[in-house]
């Protein structure tokens, strides 16, 4: 029976990466075998390479029999797309709204607005505004594909709130240790599209060298929260370990946002840079770094106060954790 061996070997090599290959092929080849011998009974004869040829091209192409064995046969199956084309939908357009406010405001500061220069800068960030968005779109394809495979039998309801909806849920308390996975999902897009504008992956410098020195610090915090995002999804409840990590998290933030609120010149506008906006216009060089600056204290403080409240929501659920054991 060599061709049948080989054929459940071609069949294996086709398997996806998932546990269960060898008892996948192991029950095929006694499958095989064991209608190779009813066919060489009803014949009368002992099975021979014909029987084999004529079983297996029945059976079908070892690829064909490969996917069947494949529970995902999808990047993004049904049962999740409503919820990839809702973040997509979400992020995209404010990806694209910021990169846009960010390429005017170069072009304004970094060009005479007529020319040459002007028309360069404007491509040069329409040209980023389009790598940005596919960027980002990328990052939420991979977000979502590996969801598809960490949750292969959920439902979306079960992703989106950690359980399957009951009745029964109306008479029960809410579980404060229940994560809520769409909040980590949209929160990991995020993280990733801010990793990407600190680190110059967009290609629209706006922070200057003050800055600059921050940036590894940041990078550690944001890719911890990465990866506790996706702990969190796989694991669905927070618990003590989880949340000292977000507390832990939360306070090196508000640390680095006070010291940034105490540096001037985070972004790369000086009186230099933006020469070519006419102090005679409706806003001046010296008006637009009085706004940049304020618009850069408004944002810190803003971060702060989010990474306030998230520190104080984990503090309080870790106390009551505790509490109740």
């Amino acid at each position: 029976m060599k061709l049948i061996d080989r054929y459940v070997k071609e069949v294996g090599k086709n398997l996806p990466l998932l546990k269960g290959r060898e008892d996948i092929e192991k029950e095929l080849h006694s499958t095989l075998e064991d209608m190779l011998e009813e066919r060489a009974q009803k014949a009368g004869k002992p099975a021979d390479e014909a029987m084999e040829v004529e079983l297996l091209k029945e059976y079908g192409s070892p690829e064909e029999v490969a996917m069947t064995y494949n529970p995902h046969p999808y990047l993004i199956g049904p049962r999740l797309f409503p919820s990839f084309l809702k973040v997509l939908k979400i992020v995209i357009p404010i990806v694209v709204t910021v990169l846009a406010i960010l390429t005017g405001i170069r072009a304004v500061t970094e060009t005479s607005l007529v020319g040459a220069e002007f028309v360069d800068a404007i491509g040069d960030g329409l040209a980023g505004i389009v790598s940005a968005a596919i960027t980002a779109a990328g990052y939420i394809v991979v977000i979502f594909a590996v969801l598809e495979r960490l949750y292969p039998n959920a439902k979306l309801e079960e992703l989106e709130n950690g359980k399957m909806w009951e009745p029964a849920d109306l008479a029960k308390e809410p579980d404060a240790d229940a994560v809520k996975r769409m909040d980590l999902i949209f929160e990991i897009v995020f993280t990733f599209i801010g990793l990407a504008i600190i680190n110059k992956v967009f290609d629209i410098p706006i922070f200057s060298d003050a800055f600059q020195k921050f940036v590894p610090w940041i990078n550690a915090i944001f890719i911890t929260q990465i990866l506790l995002d996706i702990y969190l999804l796989r694991k669905a409840v927070w618990d003590t370990a989880t949340r000292l990590v977000k507390i832990v998290m939360e306070v090196g933030m508000i640390i680095i946002m006070v010291i940034l609120l105490q540096t001037p010149n985070l972004l790369i506008f000086t009186a230099e840079s933006i020469k070519h906006i006419p102090e005679n216009s409706s806003i001046g060089a010296q008006g637009f770094i009085t706004f940049t600056n304020l618009s850069v204290t408004i944002a810190l403080v803003t971060v702060i106060i989010i990474s306030a409240i998230d520190l104080g929501k984990a503090v309080i659920g870790l106390w009551r954790s505790n509490r109740k054991s």
